[in-house]
């Protein structure tokens, strides 16, 4: 029986702080239905979104590269109340450099397609 396919995207949050600065976050995560993820960021942040980056694959490469993300990017996770460590990369890791390291991440998982802002990439990652 073949893998079903899951997706991790990425997004970026931009919102004021209490100085007034305008901060941008990368958001990321795995989801095998990307409406439906998507209409629970646009119900928790109350704007709509846009996942700019999807990769798509089997199941299990995808968890595992959401894996490596937290580990990897450990260090700048965003920690909240009680120290609860969220999916969201702080402002200190610029949105297309994490975007980079997951193209660079799949480079050799052929059966990973790259999408961008809802469309497939001419190539296969």
């Amino acid at each position: 029986m073949p893998e079903s396919n899951y997706d991790l995207y990425l997004w970026r949050h931009r919102y004021v702080d209490d100085q007034d600065n305008i901060v941008c976050r990368t958001c990321f995560g795995i989801t095998s239905n990307r409406d439906n993820r998507q209409n629970g960021y646009e119900g928790h942040v109350g704007h709509s979104i846009t996942f700019e980056h999807v990769w798509s694959g089997p199941e299990r490469l995808i968890r595992e590269l959401e894996t490596k993300i937290k580990t990897d990017f450990a260090d700048y996770l965003v920690r909240g109340h009680r120290n609860f460590v969220y999916e969201w990369i702080t402002e200190e890791i610029p949105f297309d450099q994490v975007a980079g390291w997951i193209d660079w991440e799949v480079q050799d998982h052929p059966s990973i397609t790259e999408y961008q802002n809802g469309s497939k990439q001419t190539k296969e990652i």
